[in-house]
């Protein structure tokens, strides 16, 4: 039985917090634990830092399926299926992440650091597997369903792209608060502030991809995968704690996103206007 829509913005603010809960749920006994408040296996850590990635599409996925049943359901899902938005949608999503890593790899050895092996031949053809497992289980499938596919849409009429693109940097990157407290996590050798700086980058990039796409929610999983791919790829000795190639991928985000701003390419609020409960694939 389907039930009557929430506004916009109350839709927006109960998914935030489901995610957020839904989450914390799966990180913050890490957070316990490693600080002596209880104990969870060592074995079991990466699991439960996996499942809490996916707070944001469960919450997503409860709450269209509460409104809409299968059919808004099926219209969600199918955001990630419009893949005829051209060919420099893939290039920009799939290329330019690794175009960037391996400036940064370049930067990195000119200021004195360490080349990776790139004659191993295992490195390359493990690519594809390690794409296609951090599309899944990585993040990007966890997370860009409910930052753009579902959050996006409902605060995009109101503050615009731009606006949008800061609140949900902001909202993300506090979401992975837990994260920093958590050693088994990447992000617990991050400084926050930089982690928050470049996550507002990011998410004006993905404001502007999924807009440019046609609400696509393809090209925005496949940019978030293959930002997440590429490191593992071109190994730069980060778990020295050199935190130079981080800044460096920082730096180039932030100047892309302010290079979109400048152009006026985050001007307006997207490229519908209805409201978010007029069609199924933005049901509440």
């Amino acid at each position: 039985m389907q039930r009557r829509a929430l506004s916009p913005s109350r839709a927006a603010i109960v998914f935030t917090v489901s995610a957020i809960a839904i989450s914390w749920i799966c990180w913050l006994p890490l957070v316990a634990s490693d600080h002596q408040m209880g104990h969870v296996p060592a074995s079991v850590a990466p699991l439960l830092i996996m499942l809490g990635t996916f707070g944001p599409l469960l919450a997503a996925v409860s709450m269209v399926a509460r409104v809409s049943g299968f059919g808004g359901l099926g219209a969600f899902v199918g955001q990630a299926f419009r893949w005829r938005a051209g060919l420099r949608w893939y290039l920009v999503a799939l290329a330019v992440p690794a175009f960037i890593r391996i400036v940064v790899l370049y930067v990195h050895v000119l200021k004195g650091g360490s080349f990776p092996d790139l004659s191993d031949t295992a490195r390359w053809l493990a690519i594809p597997g390690t794409f296609i497992a951090v599309l899944l289980i990585g993040g990007p499938l966890g997370e860009e369903f409910g930052w753009r596919g579902f959050l996006l849409q409902r605060v995009q009429p109101r503050f615009g792209m731009l606006g949008a693109s800061f609140l949900i940097g902001i909202i993300s990157a506090f979401w992975h608060l837990p994260l920093f407290f958590i050693a088994a996590a990447i992000q617990s050798h991050l400084p926050f502030p930089l982690f928050l700086v470049r996550t507002i980058a990011l998410s004006i990039i993905s404001t502007w991809m999924y807009n440019g796409s046609r609400r696509s929610l393809l090209f925005v999983l496949l940019f978030h995968a293959s930002l997440n791919t590429w490191p593992n790829t071109l190994y730069i000795l980060q778990e020295e704690g050199a935190l130079g190639p981080y800044v460096s991928t920082s730096i180039i985000y932030c100047g892309w996103a302010a290079q979109l701003v400048i152009l006026g390419l985050l001007r307006g609020r997207g490229d519908r206007r209805e409201r978010p409960e007029a069609a199924p694939t933005l049901a509440a």
